[in-house]
């Protein structure tokens, strides 16, 4: 009986001793090894026609939004890695060229403009701001990584759209939807805009302040602190409380505009909607509340209030912000959660805890997350020849 005693504490002792070194650790980017195997598994989905039974067409079944934030992910990602690592640039400009003609298609955007082509004969001045900032955000990650002008002018016609209608909203935010406004949309859209004055010098990061005040100023939930998730495009209030998924989604394209209020919202979330266990942490969809069940579309199944998307958005905000304590905390959660499915040439990923097919939308949303930095455009940017 003494002996059972010793070896229970030795193994007690061994378990607290890796807490507290777990706990001590902290995040580090992909080798370049690992991305390559990344990299190729998300190439392919991207260079395989529609017509070929592409991956991203059964993403459909459950979510065509899927599809788009599969492309415009990658495209992010890509981005990220491009800075991190310049050997990828070229690479990456072509993959994000491929990946840009298939968001332009019909397959991708007809769900967002009933079925009427959103670009001809002129822009959609009324369209989903869903769909124009992910693919405006696209097309500035083109312009970041390469002197080629062939999406020069959708670029600038879609930024100048985009900003004309924000500074003519009266909530300033736009439509997802009909009736239906989002702020996780609209700071993908806001993140555009800034990445079209990095490149062109336009005044449109004024779109991203005249937001901001509004927001701070209207959405923004007394107890936490934190943006709410949907808003009342009636009487410009918000009509959904801040959401774990939302939030998380919201801060790491507020990064791209203004990263000190994306560092006080991530310090909000940190601090109002997540468990810090040690060796892990867990982020929850909603504020104090520990519910179990089926969610929602945006949210999925719910643990004692935490959610999958919730975990995951915060991880990609532990990187931007350089949380690396944290991150590494959520990377091992991650890890618990995903199954990693490997060949001699790629790396992708199946879910270990519930039955829901995600591929391509899980390996983009992860490699963004994984590689995010600074988009540096000194470092991305190349420089013209005179005659250019």
């Amino acid at each position: 009986m003494k002996k059972t005693y010793i070896v229970l504490l030795i193994l007690l002792a061994a378990l607290a001793i890796w807490l507290i070194l777990a706990s001590r650790q902290q995040y580090e980017y992909p080798n370049q090894k690992e991305l390559r195997l990344k990299i190729n598994y998300l190439a392919r989905m991207i260079k395989t026609p529609f017509s070929m039974n592409n991956e991203l067409l059964n993403l459909r079944e459950q979510n065509p939004e899927w599809m788009l934030f599969s492309l415009s992910f990658t495209t992010f990602a890509l981005t990220n890695i491009s800075n991190l690592d310049t050997s990828f640039k070229t690479e990456s400009v072509a993959l994000i060229d491929n990946a840009i003609q298939k968001a332009l298609s019909d397959t991708v955007y007809k769900y967002y403009f009933m079925g009427k082509d959103p670009f001809i004969p002129a822009i959609d001045t009324t369209g989903s701001v869903l769909y124009f900032g992910h693919l405006n955000m696209m097309l500035g990650c083109y312009r970041l990584l390469t002197t080629d002008t062939k999406y020069n002018d959708l670029s600038d016609r879609l930024s100048e759209s985009l900003y004309g209608r924000y500074m003519a909203s009266a909530s300033g935010c736009l439509q997802s939807y009909p009736g239906k406004i989002w702020i996780a949309d609209n700071t993908a859209a806001l993140a555009s805009l800034k990445i079209h004055s990095d490149v062109t010098g336009s005044e449109y990061t004024k779109a991203c302040a005249a937001w901001e005040k509004i927001a701070k100023a209207k959405y923004c939930d007394e107890h936490t602190g934190l943006l709410c998730s949907m808003v009342d495009p009636e009487r410009a209030g918000p009509i959904e409380e801040t959401r774990g998924s939302g939030i998380g989604w919201s801060i790491f394209f507020i990064y791209r505009f203004d990263p000190r209020f994306a560092r006080e919202l991530y310090t909000k979330f940190t601090a109002n909607f997540s468990t810090n266990l040690g060796a892990v942490r867990l982020y929850r969809e909603k504020y104090h509340n520990y519910a179990t069940g089926s969610g929602d579309i945006d949210s999925g199944p719910l643990f004692l209030g935490y959610s999958l998307p919730a975990n995951a958005f915060a991880f990609g905000d532990a990187v931007a912000v350089k949380d690396f304590k944290t991150a590494k905390q959520l990377q091992r959660l991650i890890w618990l959660g995903r199954k990693t499915v490997s060949s001699p040439n790629e790396i992708s990923y199946e879910t270990r805890l519930i039955d829901i097919q995600v591929s391509p939308l899980t390996e983009s949303l992860f490699l963004y997350f994984e590689t995010m930095t600074d988009w540096n455009t000194q470092v991305l940017r190349p420089r013209r020849r005179a005659n250019q």
